[in-house]
């Protein structure tokens, strides 16, 4: 009876540090996604000017791909240059043009990803 008293404490605190012993080396790390729908809902708002711009023709579902040069103004970070490719509604392609500025979402750990903000437009992976 006397074992038992010492002995049963002893060994259910031995069995959860064993437990979480285990439980922490078998945790991975958590790593961050890098895939393209993690970008683009992690991208945050930004701002751009078009330093260039050139279409190509316009498609059956009138979208129209569109290379961009621009100088990007993310809050928090210098301005920087990017170059990405949109599909451009045929409606709003004079959104696009050189010299416009244009609402914009930047991935922050990935500020090469813009993305355009609205609907007028879609990201080209």
């Amino acid at each position: 009876m006397d074992i038992l008293t010492y002995a049963l404490p002893v060994l259910t605190i031995g069995f959860f540090v064993w437990f979480f012993i285990r439980m922490r080396r078998t945790r991975k790390p958590k790593t961050t996604k890098d895939d393209p729908h993690t970008r683009q809902e992690r991208a945050v708002w930004a701002w751009a000017t078009i330093l260039s711009a050139s279409q190509g023709p316009v498609n059956t579902f009138h979208m129209v791909r569109v290379d961009l040069q621009l100088e990007v103004h993310l809050p928090g970070t210098p301005v920087y240059r990017a170059k990405t490719t949109w599909l451009v509604e045929q409606e709003a392609l004079a959104s696009v043009d050189e010299g416009k500025e244009i609402p914009l979402k930047v991935d922050p750990l990935g500020p090469q990803y813009v993305y355009p903000n609205g609907g007028w437009a879609k990201f080209v992976e």
